[in-house]
């Protein structure tokens, strides 16, 4: 049996306060959404500026999960599989999120990742309107700007990993902090 209290425990010295794992869809994003704008809003500081912030990017890393995991519930689903992880450490929330990616898709992430955590607040904003006008990507299922939104709402530079599962799949990792 797993030992759920060595696990809370775990999460709460890494200073998590939010972890879901799992299948997830916008009905999800609603449901806990508004759970996260309460806690942290309403939470030991009250800073309503930095819940709305939170779950901006909340809402990004699970759109994230839901437009590009390739886990899903099966080929047709609208649940795709992914995590992601809210958590306060020396006075700053974190949000961190990842999925499972094909192994293909990491040189364009990390050029455009590297491009964003390169640019000042100023760069991207003005990266921001561009985008908004420039037409969709042929890969894209959003806008395209989610990035570029967390990356205008962190306080520090966006973090990013991929880790290999084998030679077709890597886990994506993001992290943004507020």
């Amino acid at each position: 049996m797993i030992n759920l209290f060595d696990y809370k425990q775990k999460l709460q010295d890494d200073g998590i306060i939010f972890s879901f794992s799992g299948p997830m869809s916008h009905e999800i994003i609603e449901g806990i959404g508004s759970a996260i704008r309460v806690k942290i809003g309403e939470g030991e500081s009250g800073d309503k500026q930095a819940a709305l912030k939170v779950f901006s990017i909340f809402v990004e890393q699970v759109e994230n999960v839901i437009n590009y995991s390739v886990e899903k519930d099966h080929e047709d689903s609208q649940l795709s599989f992914g995590i992601v992880v809210i958590g306060k450490k020396d006075d700053h929330f974190f949000i961190s999120g990842g999925n499972k990616i094909h192994t293909t898709k990491i040189d364009k992430l990390k050029s455009n990742l590297s491009k964003l955590v390169a640019m000042d607040k100023d760069e991207l904003k003005v990266y921001y309107k561009e985008k908004r006008k420039a037409a969709k990507e042929d890969d894209s299922k959003g806008a395209g700007i989610g990035f570029i939104e967390m990356a205008r709402k962190s306080t520090k530079p966006i973090e990013y990993s991929f880790e290999a599962i084998d030679s077709e799949y890597s886990f994506f990792t993001i992290k943004i902090s507020i």
